[in-house]
């Protein structure tokens, strides 16, 4: 394992986020990045698969990525309020939480590297909700990254009524 596929700071927050690591670094063989063939749902340890998304990155004739959602688990669209498969992140999420979302999504692609963010909820009208976000590189190739392996599971919020340390 290189530092670079270290577990991102702030997984911490719910092991669950471990485990799916755990899972995709024993997919990266010589230096490699596993491919989307190489992730078997029957492995994923089974309580993990409904926050599971899988993000197909496609690359744009002026050098940006959007991203189609292949995957949307059922915990998520239960969280959401909607099941966003074959919809783009884009379209899926309010401005505001795509403007954040999207430079880690870059990132992901370009270094080819584990991400993390823990925050309130990008979908329309569900802000109160809030996520830790995880997603992992995949490439057919082993480098190119073309989709991301996404966990998504629902973090304690800041309390409202505890006073700002």
């Amino acid at each position: 394992m290189t530092d670079r596929w270290a577990l991102p700071a702030g997984t911490e927050v719910d092991p669950a986020f471990a485990r799916l690591h755990a899972y995709w670094l024993g997919k990266c063989k010589n230096g490699l990045l596993p491919a989307r063939t190489d992730i078997d749902p029957l492995e994923i340890p089974r309580d993990l698969l409904p926050g599971i998304a899988l993000l197909e990155v496609e690359r744009q004739a002026d050098g940006t990525q959007r991203y189609r959602i292949r995957l949307f688990g059922s915990a998520l669209a239960a969280m959401t309020g909607a099941d966003e498969t074959g919809r783009y992140y884009d379209e899926a999420v309010s401005p505001a939480g795509y403007a954040v979302l999207r430079p880690l999504l870059d990132r992901t692609v370009s270094e080819a590297q584990p991400m993390f963010l823990a925050a309130p909820s990008a979908a329309p009208g569900r802000g109160f909700l809030h996520f830790g976000r995880f997603g992992l590189p995949l490439a057919a190739d082993g480098r190119t990254v073309d989709m991301i392996l996404a966990l998504v599971r629902p973090l304690p919020g800041p309390d409202p009524a505890s006073p700002p340390i």
